[in-house]
């Protein structure tokens, strides 16, 4: 997501067609918060200065399989993708940023979520985001059982304008996610005015700011924000969230992804703004593509590439 947060915060990170944001820690007290979204914090006390991961050669991981056709009988596009590279921390906080224990799970399958389509009023918008936050929620739920992680649903507020305070203060976005406390994620007018011009705007703005809470969890809210601030982790995170919320999409049984759907993702992927922490158009074509095809968490890796897919 991308945000505007008032003196004292950093930046927090929106993504969109006119300028989408993009953009929870668990009850365990052990993994500390607050922090909003993509947000970097003036100063860090406890910042590790630590490379990022060199570009090591394709790892014997399985590319992603061929997608099997949906309902309607259509396909993606056939495309070889690239192994990605196994872990390799260099230290304890690389080892949570990848994640190695999601690496192998399989993407969550959504059902029940409410049908796509355009929103007319914001009555609609904010009953369809409320469905779509539960459903996402439902859906991860089983995973997070069986890691052994909080189930607590966080909750949705809703606000006018270009902005609202927050936990981790005042932010300017269409929407945006706070890891502080319990967790919470905003919408604001701004995406209200997206999703009356894209009937897959809800879905995708919800799946990505859902994919933050989920970054949470595993704890890499909290490393990242331990490493020595940079454009490159914030966008190691943001498209990691791109690519999950083009996985979740695809896996929902409510998305008949036929080929208009596909012209559609792509062409959002051509117009998002480049900000230089989302990534660079290249960047975010791979990772907002890939994540149609992932079958499993861990074919989002991005903390796993070397810099140059992270652009």
């Amino acid at each position: 997501m991308w945000a505007l947060i008032s003196a004292g915060t950093a930046l927090a990170v929106l993504l969109g067609v006119a300028g989408q944001v993009w953009g929870q820690p668990p009850a365990d007290p052990s993994i500390p918060g607050p922090a909003p979204t993509t947000t970097r914090p003036v100063s860090t006390p406890t910042a590790v200065e630590t490379p990022p991961p060199s570009s090591p050669s394709p790892s014997p991981s399985p590319t992603p399989p061929p997608p099997a056709p949906t309902r309607e009988g259509w396909q993606l596009p056939e495309r070889d993708w690239e192994a990605l590279p196994p872990p390799a921390p260099q230290n304890d906080l690389w080892t949570v940023l990848q994640a190695e224990e999601l690496i192998g799970e399989p993407a969550p399958i959504l059902s029940t979520c409410p049908a796509v389509q355009k929103v007319t009023s914001e009555t609609e918008y904010q009953a369809l985001v409320l469905q779509q936050w539960h459903c996402v929620h439902r859906a991860w739920v089983p995973l997070f059982q069986l890691k052994g992680w909080s189930t607590v649903e966080p909750p949705v507020e809703f606000y006018p304008g270009t902005g609202a305070p927050s936990e981790c203060g005042y932010l300017e976005a269409p929407a945006f996610y706070c890891s502080a406390g319990m967790g919470t994620v905003h919408f604001g007018a701004g995406h209200l005015e997206m999703a009356m011009d894209w009937d897959l705007s809800i879905n995708e703005m919800v799946n990505h700011e859902y994919s933050h809470h989920v970054q949470s969890l595993a704890g890499i809210t909290t490393a990242k924000m331990q490493l020595v601030q940079s454009d490159e982790i914030e966008r190691r995170a943001e498209l990691q969230a791109t690519c999950w919320s083009a996985t979740m999409t695809r896996n929902s049984e409510i998305v008949d992804f036929d080929e208009n759907n596909w012209d559609s993702w792509q062409q959002r992927l051509e117009t998002m703004t480049i900000d230089g922490i989302h990534g660079s158009r290249e960047s975010i074509l791979f990772w907002g593509t890939r994540g149609l095809y992932a079958q499993t968490l861990g074919d989002c890796n991005t903390w796993a590439v070397g810099a140059e897919r992270v652009s």
